[in-house]
């Protein structure tokens, strides 16, 4: 995959839970604890085509992301989901080989 392969930064609404005057940046960095309100946050609140695009990125760029909540995503969250991702491909690359 090449750079230019890669998702862009999410283009936001301004809507988004972790922008609002009374966010607290904990519920996106924080410890486990304090980054379960910014899942639940992101979940209930950001646009589902922000959350797409955020996950998106957030896959793309996992160094960048670290361990912040990504599109309600956790880092474990995320690494579970590229996993599951290679080993589809690895299994459709395998089909097409054999057809």
């Amino acid at each position: 995959m090449t750079t230019t392969d890669l998702a862009p930064w999410p283009q936001l609404t301004g809507s988004e839970p972790w922008g609002a005057t009374d966010a607290d940046p904990e519920d996106w960095t924080g410890t486990p604890k304090q980054r379960l309100n910014g899942k639940l946050a992101c979940l209930a609140e950001c646009p589902d085509s922000t959350r797409a695009q955020c996950l998106a990125w957030a896959l793309d760029h996992p160094s960048r992301a670290g361990s912040a909540i990504w599109a309600g995503t956790t880092l474990s969250d995320r690494r579970l989901r590229a996993e599951r991702a290679r080993r589809r491909a690895a299994a459709s690359g395998a089909e097409r080989s054999t057809v």
